[in-house]
């Protein structure tokens, strides 16, 4: 059964060292699958929330820390309408290369409320 025409995309082991949130993992990989080996692409909001099952606000929340964290570089674009006005459009996103890690910690397991921190 092929899925998708079977299309893959990498994500580095080391995504998982940067203590992402879930929903940033998922915004951050979707947007890596869409940019393709382009390294941009231009979804809406709407169509990554959806596509990462979250509210718009959080997909716009995790876009921001992605920025903010030097993961990827969002550029606002803009349409000219023939009528003169200058309107909004999807934003260009652009994946940048992964930032430095950061200092290695010794990873804790715990489990329930009460677990020994």
């Amino acid at each position: 059964m092929k899925i998708l025409n079977e299309s893959y995309f990498k994500l580095s082991n080391a995504m998982y060292h940067y203590k992402l949130t879930p929903i940033q993992l998922t915004v951050y990989g979707y947007l890596v699958c869409c940019a393709g080996q382009s390294g941009r692409c231009w979804p809406s909001m709407k169509t990554i929330a959806a596509c990462c099952g979250c509210s718009k606000n959080a997909a716009r929340g995790a876009t921001d820390e992605l920025v903010r964290r030097g993961f990827i570089r969002k550029v606002e674009t803009f349409k000219d309408e023939p009528c003169g006005i200058v309107r909004q459009t999807n934003n260009t996103y652009y994946i940048l290369e992964l930032p430095d890690l950061p200092p290695r910690r010794e990873t804790v397991y715990r489990e329930g409320r009460n677990a020994p921190a």
